[in-house]
This record gives structure tokens, sequence and C-alpha cells, in this order.
């Protein structure tokens, strides 16, 4: 979870000021080819007078949904949000978030996304400022025509979202709205909506709970990958633990990697791979040895013929849970090359530093060592093997105008 410092509200008196240096801001920015209308801000008076019936209802709302009473405090925000958009004008919507410190200036909770790639949509993830562990609304925001229209969706996280908007081609739904977005504790939720044939609304297509592809903690982006205008999403998540392992609190992890492609029910997954890294290579390379695939395990070392060296060191004997810790690595380095392992096989509990490097353009195991004496917090174990580097310990590194009713992304 990233920290996310507390936001506090500037002084009604200077949101006059803010709006005035948006206005210098875009005023400054380079006119496109189609030429961008002179930016009208709108009244301060009336997003401060929202803004307090925001807060207050805000402050009222009971538990952590989003719908029925509790709804009117975002849609006040979204209405904020939609009034200074607009006062915007259609071809300076790449600017969007610009809106963001105006609008939390005031004391409300936003974020803000647009896709460069088609700014004329825009999304606002409105939040309860008096509970952050209450559901979020998103503002959808899109031009019909000369009509920009509204519709809030509810979202079960709303932190850091990202949009991306694309033709589809379809007549059912012209256009195609995706949103990754996180929960408070990181795990990454998936949302998709569809646009109806007459540009008045957009239809829940897809979610987490109806037709989950995320659900973790992890990273993901928009890609095209096959540069066919229609993007496919990538993620990159905590792959689960082999049960032979345990993994210190600052050393590497497991990575799984997922591209999902959209079918005709929506996006589904594509292809899914352990992500290569040291740490993964020693891994595969252990239960290679236990399933006595040693031609498969000899491909994994610079030197195949040191697979029975493994072998007499028992590491590929029958292990118990756990028999393998890793304990640090190479200090400074994210993606450190060595790891210093403890291991309780047959011989009872040793101790290896086990050097990684490139070949081919994968990663194999280079060598391994046992330290003259136990490393200890801070110390140093034997004398390294290939690597240049002293192993030590790692440090911590409704369609219309007016809003619509939420549509739940449940």
């Amino acid at each position: 979870m990233r920290p996310r410092p507390h936001d506090r509200a500037i002084p009604t008196r200077l949101v006059p000021l803010l709006i005035g240096l948006l206005a210098a801001a875009l005023a400054s920015a380079p006119a496109r080819a189609q030429g961008v209308r002179p930016w009208t801000p709108p009244s301060a008076d009336s997003l401060i007078a929202w803004a307090a019936e925001a807060k207050a209802r805000f402050h009222q709302n009971a538990g952590d949904s989003a719908g029925g009473s509790n709804y009117r405090a975002y849609e006040l925000v979204g209405l904020m949000g939609r009034r200074v958009l607009r006062s915007l004008g259609r071809g300076n919507l790449v600017q969007a978030p610009a809106i963001k410190p105006v609008l939390d200036s005031l004391g409300v909770q936003t974020e803000v996304a647009v896709d460069p790639a088609a700014p004329s949509f825009v999304l606002l993830m409105v939040r309860n400022p008096f509970q952050y562990i209450a559901d979020a609304v998103g503002f959808l925001y899109w031009y019909r025509g000369d009509d920009f229209r509204i519709q809030g969706a509810v979202f079960r996280g709303g932190h850091h979202p990202k949009i991306r908007v694309w033709w589809s081609g379809n007549p059912q739904y012209p256009y195609e709205w995706g949103v990754v977005d996180e929960t408070r504790g990181g795990a990454l939720r998936f949302t998709l909506f569809r646009l109806s044939p007459s540009g008045g609304w957009w239809d829940l297509a897809q979610d987490e709970d109806r037709f989950p592809v995320l659900s973790e903690p992890g990273e993901a982006v928009w890609a095209d990958l096959n540069n066919d205008g229609r993007p496919e999403l990538v993620s990159w998540t905590r792959g689960r633990t082999d049960s032979l392992f345990i993994e210190c609190s600052d050393c590497p992890r497991l990575l799984t990697e997922r591209v999902f492609t959209e079918g005709r029910a929506g996006f589904e997954l594509h292809d899914q791979r352990l992500l290569p890294s040291p740490y993964a290579t020693l891994v595969y390379f252990v239960r290679l040895l236990a399933d006595r695939n040693l031609t498969a395990a000899g491909r994994l070392l610079r030197d195949p013929a040191k697979v029975q060296d493994a072998l007499a060191l028992g590491w590929g004997a029958k292990q118990g849970k756990g028999a393998w810790t890793v304990e640090y690595g190479e200090s400074g380095q994210p993606w450190p090359r060595w790891l210093e392992v403890r291991f309780d096989g047959p011989q009872g509990v040793k101790r290896y530093v086990i050097h990684f490097g490139v070949r081919d353009g994968h990663w194999i195991i280079e060598d391994w060592i046992e330290p003259r004496r136990p490393s200890t917090p801070g110390g140093v174990p034997g004398p390294p093997a290939p690597a240049k580097a002293t192993p030590a310990r790692k440090a911590p590194a409704k369609p219309g105008s007016a809003p619509q009713a939420p549509t739940r992304t449940r």
C-alpha cells in the first residue's frame, strides 16, 4: 500500500486565486491545431457552497456505502467537477488533472484520470474525506455532441485510477471504457463500461465481483500489444510462494505476470507466467531436482555438471515445508544477483551464497559457496564466489445532463 499524505483543505478565500492560477496556466498552454477556446472560470461562490453542503453530508453519511441517501454528497462533488471541466472547453480536457487542487482545496477528496489518447473522456474519483474505508464514486464525463454528460458508478476501491477509452467498432457499444483502481489495501480492481448505441449512458460490462481478472495487490498497465487500436491489460502481482521456501520481509518475491485480452464477454486471461528472476530460477531449480528432471535442471546452471554437486548436498531429497529460507540478498539492489539461503536438509542446517547470471537472455545459477561462518545481521559471510560484491544484509529497502443513479461495480 502506497503512503498517502493527509489532504488539508485550503482556506476558501484562496479558492478564487487557485482558479485564477489554473486559468493562467491553461491560457499559457500551447494552442492546438483546431484552436482552444479561452477558459472562462466557473463561479468560485457556487463551488464553495456546493463543497460546504457536500462536506456536511459526507460527515453525516452512515456506514461505508456510497448508495442510497449517502450518494448525494458524492453527487455534489461530481457536479462541481462537471462545472469546472465544462468550463475548460472540449479541446482542453487533456489538462483535466489540473482541477484536482481546486476541488481538494475546498475540503473534498478526489483523483482525476484522463486518457491522453482519448482526452474527451475524464474520470473523477470521489471519496468520503471523513470515512477512509467508505466506497468511492467515480464520475464518468464525456461529450455527446455539445452535451457534456456525467454518470456515476460506485467503486469499492477508488485509489490511483488508470483509464483507457477506445473505439470498439461494434454498433452495439461504439466505445469502451476500462478502469483499473486499487482498494485501500492495494488490491487491484478492474471495471469495464460500454457506451450505449445512442451515446447517452454507459453500461457496466465487467467488474471484479462478477468476472474478476485482478483482485490482488500489484501493478497493472494498459498496452496495445498487437497494435490493433484496442488495448490489452498486463498485470504483475505477487506470485504464490513455493511451500519449500520462506522469504524474509525485504527479500525478492515471486511475481506473476498476466496478459488479459478482450473476448465477447469481456477481458479474459490470455497468458500467465512466473516472471523470470534470480529467485524464481532458484525455486525452479530446486523443484526440478526434487522431480529428478536433471536435464532441465542442468540448463539452469552455468556448468550443468554441478547438478550432481547439488544432489550430493541433498538439494534434491524429499523436503518439508519451509526447508529453504531466503535470508537476504545483495545490498542495495532491488533485483539482487546473489542471495544467501538457509537450507535445512539431510545434512543438517547449512547456508549457501548463490550467485546468478544471464545466458542467452535467461537467468541461470552461476555457482554457490558455503560461507565460512554463519551470517549475522550486518555481518559478512565467507569469501564471495564469482560475483564481485561482498555479501551483506540487504537494506530495507439515467441518461441526461444531471447525474444518473450510481452503477454498482460490486
